[in-house]
């Protein structure tokens, strides 16, 4: 069997949080004093000056907040192999194809604070210092903005981002496990690798095509055609294991920011998954039919490993993740045709859209497939 398919979502623009509560996706920068204090001479001296004076007043001013909003659009394209090696074993192989972009619109959220600091401030000397200088501040422009990102988080440029790339391959192998005449069952194993691109820790609108290890797999299930109607059910479910692999990420100081300026190397250990998938298919011709089903995943809480014991735990935080998914789709075959010696090519056209329900930790998204199997 060849596969063909194509893979296109809705303009990703939110997620569900750990309180499962839908938020949108965005980047939020808050300009204090030690963020900017690099960008200038001039102003490294003036909170140099404003330091020495009131460490308070150099901890609590600030020159507002920019907020990174972004949308997401993918596109893959994948390819799968298959073959029986005997009427109850195939193996398979699938390679996906990824096409993805990300679109930045900054804003600022926040102005300065400079008049309230001052005012309160119980040391008049810092308080007339820092409104003697307030005026002579620049105000913090989409320039300065970069400057932060760059200079001091020393992370690339914010903007649009594109990229294109292979997914992690799955290889695979099915048995089937009965001879029944309107049922069946089967058990699939196989190995995902690590060949999709992984998410780059400098980047902060980018994401991954892989999670950066192997996996080992397990699926088992079957379905059966409910006699004497055109009624079908099939239900399927699968555990992965992920192995643990060595991978370069930031050091994050703090829940509440979880930006830093330094990478540093962890051992993850991302959580196991487990994918239910039950649906029902109603024949209306020989030819065609529709389905819809309901997907369930799970995958458990992320462990990480490092001289950093905070940044550990920071990590670990939302990466637990439901995902609740309803989907809907035709079937179009000439297999049955060509059976029946009215077709010569078997081959099936499968179109279907899906959208997730809800979930914690996961993005939220309609997505729409377009699949063409053709057996040889």
């Amino acid at each position: 069997m060849l596969a063909l398919k194509q893979v296109r979502t809705s303009t990703i623009e939110s997620a569900f949080d750990r309180q499962q509560q839908e938020r949108d996706y965005f980047f939020r920068l808050n300009l204090d004093a030690s963020a900017i204090e690099d960008v200038d001479e001039t102003l490294k001296s003036v909170f140099e000056q404003l330091k020495s004076v009131s460490p308070q007043a150099y901890e609590q001013i600030t020159f507002g907040e920019y907020q990174a909003k972004g949308t997401a659009d993918v596109k893959v394209d994948g390819a799968g192999l298959a073959f029986g090696l005997s009427n109850r074993l195939t193996i398979y192989g699938t390679f996906p194809w990824y096409d993805a972009r990300v679109n930045l619109d900054i804003q600022r959220t926040r102005e300065n604070n400079y008049q309230e600091v001052a005012a309160s401030l119980d040391d008049s000397t810092a308080a007339q210092i820092l409104t003697q200088i307030a005026p002579d501040i620049p105000d913090i422009n989409g320039g300065v903005v970069q400057s932060v990102v760059v200079n001091y988080l020393n992370y690339q440029p914010l903007g649009n981002w594109q990229a294109e790339g292979m997914g992690d391959m799955e290889l695979g192998a099915i048995y089937r496990l009965t001879d029944w005449t309107n049922s069946g069952l089967a058990v699939t194993g196989g190995v995902v690798l690590p060949t999709g691109r992984e998410d780059d820790p400098d980047i902060l609108q980018d994401f991954a095509f892989g999670d950066g290890q192997a996996d080992l797999f397990v699926e088992f299930g079957g379905g059966i055609t409910v006699p004497d109607t055109r009624w079908s059910f099939e239900s399927f479910f699968r555990y992965t294991y992920q192995f643990a692999h060595d991978r370069v990420m930031r050091i994050p100081e703090s829940a509440d920011y979880p930006y830093s300026r330094e990478n540093g190397l962890f051992k993850e250990k991302l959580g196991n998954m487990l994918d239910i998938r039950t649906e029902a298919s109603f024949q209306l011709k020989r030819w065609v039919s529709f389905n819809g089903g309901f997907l369930y995943n799970y995958i458990g809480e992320a462990k990480y490993d490092s001289e950093f014991s905070l940044a550990n735990d920071i990590h670990a935080l939302s990466t637990e993740r439901t995902q609740q998914t309803v989907r809907a789709g035709v079937l179009l075959s000439t297999v049955p045709l060509y059976q029946s010696g009215d077709f010569f090519l078997p081959f099936n056209c499968q179109l279907s859209a899906q959208q997730i329900l809800g979930g914690m930790n996961t993005p939220k998204y309609a997505r729409y497939d377009v699949e063409f199997r053709f057996y040889f």
